[in-house]
Formats: C-alpha cells, structure tokens, sequence
C-alpha cells in the first residue's frame, strides 16, 4: 500500500468511525422511544397489524427470504477475498498457473489508425479499461513472438502492452532480446525497451468485460469499509429486530391478559346483574 493509499485509508476509516458512532447514538436513541411507545400501549395497533402479517406470511417465504439474504452476504464475502486475493498473490503465474489481473487504462481499448500494424495483421484482441484478463506463464524467451500481448513491470508498475519490435542479441545486448511494446491506442512506443526479466506473463485474449471496476472498488479503502459496515449491519439489524419482537410479543401477552381479566369482570358483572333481577322477580 503507497503513502497516498495509507492517507486515504486512514482518513476513511476516520469518517467511518465518526459516522458510526452518530449512526449508533441515533439507532441507540430510536430503540429507547420505540420501546417506550410499546410498554406504554402506543404501538398496539401497529404490533397487531404486524401480528396479522406474519400470521398471513407463510414460514416457506420467510425461509426464501432468509436464504437469499445469507447467500448475497456470502457472494459479497467471497468477491471480497477474491479482490484480496488478487491484490496480494505474486504477478507472477507460478508454474504455469493463470494469475488474474485488472486493466487500469484504456491504452489498449482500441486500433490507433496510424498504427498500420494492427490492420495488416488483423490483430483484433483489444483489451477494454476494468477488463479482467488471464496471463499465462511466460514461454521461453526465444518462443516470444512480435505482436504477443505481455504484461511487464517498470518502475513498480505493471504495463499490459503489445510487441511490435524484436531486437536481437547485437552487440550492444549479445546476451539477451530487446522488446519495444506499445498500446494499441497509442501511436508512440513505450519510451525504454523491455527485457525478458521484466515480463510477467503473457495475455492469450481471455478477459470478462467490466468485472475489474467492481475488483478495484473493493480493493480500496472504500470498499473495505463498506463490507465492515455491511457486516455491521447484518449483526446489528437481526438483534434490534429481535429486541423489538421480544417487547411486542410481550405486550401483545399483557393485552391478552388484560383482555382476558375484562372478559371476566363483564362475565361476573353480567352473573351479578342476572341474581339480582331474580331476586326483584321474587320479590314481585
């Protein structure tokens, strides 16, 4: 992680701290009122109504409901170690395993015109920005072939760019090739040649379009926190649903009680009120 990437961490998680601090002071100070409104008998007609609801929604849904919300949480997870896992794998592709890599730029998007090269060949493998593209481990040195499609690195960054020059042992290098690259939507070359030691694999034209914007995200701080407030939320949200539950069916229970001691004093009211109409009739 650079100096720059290390500030905006920082900084994000300071935000985030901040904001879930007021976010809990909030969820916090609407939990107290919620649960004052229920003891207090004013949430009565919104927890039967929630009652009738549940009571109509069959437990097969609730279950449906309940699998797809786990399984998106397990997709997030499982995206979330797969950009870890591509930020912090070797470049390399060890022993002829594929490593997964990001395009960041577009200088391989489209044909330059002036770059004639492209339209003699008919080099149509061009490599959109947020691709996700396979490199496969490096052939031989003498098996690299002009117009192979490589990734190198130059100065701590990882360029994927095209050959479109081989020099040949001379001698100025009589122990090794030189390479020129260039992007395709570029018209100039890369300004210094490229060796063989500084390849780190070779692009055989297998990407999927798009997926590598969703890959950086969660490579970044932001992303980062954006799945720990996630995981936030999925712990936090089940038990504050299950504290307000356990208040409304505890009110709902001294409803019915209550309702239930009613129903006895009108039925005693109603014995009394029967013995003495019979007494007066007697007494007639």
């Amino acid at each position: 992680m650079t100096a720059y990437e290390t500030y905006v961490f920082i900084l994000c998680f300071i935000v985030f701290s901040l904001f879930t601090l007021l976010f809990s002071y909030i969820i916090a100070t609407f939990m107290k009122q919620k649960i004052k409104l229920i003891k207090h008998g004013l949430e009565d007609a919104e927890i039967k109504k929630e009652q009738e609801k549940k009571a109509k929604t069959s437990r097969i849904t609730t279950i449906c409901v309940n699998v797809v919300s786990l399984l998106v949480c397990v997709a997030l997870l499982a995206a979330f170690a797969f950009s870890l896992h591509l930020q912090f794998t070797k470049d390399k592709a060890p022993n002829g395993i594929p490593s997964l890599k990001v395009v960041k730029t577009s200088s391989m998007a489209t044909r330059n015109e002036k770059n004639t090269y492209l339209f003699k060949n008919n080099l149509t493998d061009q490599i959109q920005t947020f691709d996700l593209i396979i490199t496969h481990h490096l052939p031989k040195e003498e098996e690299i072939k002009l117009y192979d499609i490589v990734v190198y690195k130059q100065n701590d960054t990882y360029i994927i760019h095209r050959i479109v020059g081989i020099e040949e042992p001379n001698e100025k290098h009589p122990d090794c090739r030189h390479f020129l690259l260039q992007g395709d939507a570029v018209l100039n070359p890369d300004q210094f040649p490229v060796l063989y030691s500084q390849m780190q694999g070779i692009y055989k034209g297998e990407r999927v379009p798009f997926v590598g914007s969703f890959i950086l995200f969660m490579q970044s701080p932001a992303g980062w926190l954006c799945i720990i407030l996630i995981l936030f939320a999925a712990i936090v949200t089940p038990i504050l649903e299950r504290k307000l539950e356990n208040e409304a069916k505890a009110r709902l229970i001294k409803i019915e009680s209550e309702n239930h001691q009613l129903n006895d004093f009108d039925i005693s009211l109603s014995s009394q009120k029967a013995v003495v109409s019979t007494r007066g009739g007697k007494d007639d």
